[in-house]
């Protein structure tokens, strides 16, 4: 792939997943009026109920097809993509009868869900296999496929749902969700009779093998890392009631966003590292993580910033002012996704460095779950969001530091931190600006506010980044280049200097 289709993928994707998060975005919105109170707090409690089972039953399985895939052609590929099928509904009906109602171990609000006993177990038995449909296209290069996938299954969710909505009870919006895993699995099942066949028995046990050895460190070691992203929400909904939880959670709807930037670019890209890496050649497998950590980093550190500002504009307009309590937890967490804006973790998984990330991950679970609660204690619902801010940065720090040491090449080589401190110094400065103006209370109506500050934003960050001399690098990355430019010889890349 060229850097040029890479982008195109990378953006493709982006852009997919954007829509994708636009419309789940907007569902919390509309059934927080469709559904009493009751059924809402019931759906967010479900919600995090799944969150914490993809984190853990999925077990790197769909991801590890873009290590396997791009090292195999034809027919060898098939046994990775049936194996990883059933190891999926295998571990999806495990997670579905963990959380069920009679489980003790989970808080009352949770065992006392409407409609569980049912829901967990069979949804989650399909959810987990359903999502392996958001990988398949894009593991055998299929980008512009994937991001088709992903709308339209975006849309028909948000169709299904409101629809179920309008009864106003939770066990009819429950059930559309189970169709709607129905219908995911069932295109999976459609994907893997055309490319793959269906000769899955009998299971070629060295394949399983091999794929085992690679999945479980990294299995583990995501589930880890995705549990301490939800240990924040457990101390909430433990410690807290359930309108406090609510709030909390809506203070987390920040999380999302940089979550689908980073994944849908490090999705791009996954298999063109895996590439690099099986044929030796780190300094590229470097410079591409560079480059995706910048053009991360021009969208996610404005955005981080931009809702910071906003917070409370963002509640009271999306969400009534009835969860004002919310804004102080997103500004916290705006503060704790810093953490990761610029990442290396990507490489990490390429370098077949899980072990180190499951020891890294399941110290700072505890970690995460300490401050949580300390937070929790010392400031209220908002302080339980502490948790995050510490274990994101330290979680990304070992990550580089194990990066520097396994590729010999120094921490200040790693990333351009030049022009990352250049976005970061205008971001700065535009929200600076931003602050004022909203200090200032020029305008009376919310959501008008909201508008004038991010336009004031959005100029003073060109702006910024223009005198920074950071805006062409913008371009560069985001926009077509003219031919006459495309043809030109590139200026050499800086060398990649390793330790001595």
């Amino acid at each position: 792939m060229t850097g040029a289709s890479l982008k195109r993928g990378a953006i493709t994707l982006t852009a997919a997943n954007m829509l994708d998060f636009g419309l789940q975005f907007l569902m919390p919105i509309a059934l927080v009026r469709l559904l009493p109170t009751s059924a809402f707090a019931d759906y967010r409690l479900a919600w995090l109920a799944i969150g914490t089972a993809m984190a853990i039953a999925p077990f790197a399985l769909p991801r590890s097809l873009f290590y396997f895939l791009p090292r195999h052609e034809g027919q060898a590929r098939a046994p990775y993509v049936h194996q990883t099928l059933l190891m999926l509904l295998l571990t999806g009906a495990l997670a579905g009868l963990a959380l069920g109602p009679w489980n003790p171990l989970l808080p009352a609000s949770l065992r006392a869900m409407h409609s569980a006993a049912w829901f967990m177990p069979a949804f989650l038995t399909l959810w987990v296999a359903a999502n392996l449909i958001e990988f398949l296209p894009n593991a055998r290069g299929d980008v512009a496929g994937q991001a088709k996938t992903i709308v339209a299954l975006a849309v028909l969710r948000v169709v299904m749902v409101a629809a179920a909505a309008w009864s106003g009870r939770a066990d009819v919006v429950f059930g559309a969700l189970v169709a709607y895993a129905a219908i995911k699995v069932l295109l999976v099942l459609l994907h893997i009779g055309r490319h793959y066949g269906w000769r899955v028995f009998p299971l070629q046990m060295p394949v399983l093998r091999t794929q085992l050895v690679y999945c479980v460190p990294f299995g583990l070691a995501s589930a880890l890392f995705l549990l301490r992203g939800q240990a924040d929400q457990w101390v909430a909904a433990a410690m807290f009631p359930a309108a406090a939880f609510a709030a909390f959670s809506i203070g987390a709807v920040i999380m999302p966003v940089v979550a689908l930037v980073r994944n849908s670019v490090s999705n791009a890209i996954a298999p063109r590292l895996s590439a690099l890496e099986s044929n030796k050649d780190q300094d590229g497998m470097l410079r591409l993580n560079q480059r995706a950590n910048l053009a991360s980093a021009y969208v996610l550190l404005p955005t981080l910033m931009l809702t910071a500002v906003l917070a409370v504009h963002i509640v009271t307009v999306v969400y009534t002012d009835k969860y004002l309590l919310a804004a102080d937890v997103m500004r916290i967490n705006c503060l704790a996704l810093l953490g990761v804006a610029v990442e290396v973790s990507t490489l990490t998984v390429v370098l077949n460095q899980g072990r180190f990330l499951l020891a890294a991950d399941g110290c700072l679970l505890f970690v995460s779950l300490a401050a949580g609660v300390t937070g929790a204690l010392l400031f209220g619902i908002p302080g339980a969001a502490l948790g995050n801010v510490v274990t994101l940065a330290a979680g990304n720090a070992f990550s580089f530091w194990r990066v520097s040491r396994v590729t010999g090449v120094p921490l200040r080589r790693l990333q351009q931190w030049g022009a990352l401190l250049r976005i970061l110094a205008a971001c700065v400065g535009a929200g600076a600006l931003a602050a004022l103006l909203d200090a200032a209370n020029l305008v009376r109506i919310v959501w008008l506010e909201a508008v004038l500050i991010g336009v004031v934003f959005a100029v003073a960050y060109a702006v910024l980044l223009k005198l920074a001399g950071a805006l062409a690098e913008a371009r560069a990355l985001f926009l077509p280049q003219p031919a006459a430019k495309a043809a030109s010889p590139a200026p050499p890349a800086s060398p990649i200097q390793k330790h001595d």
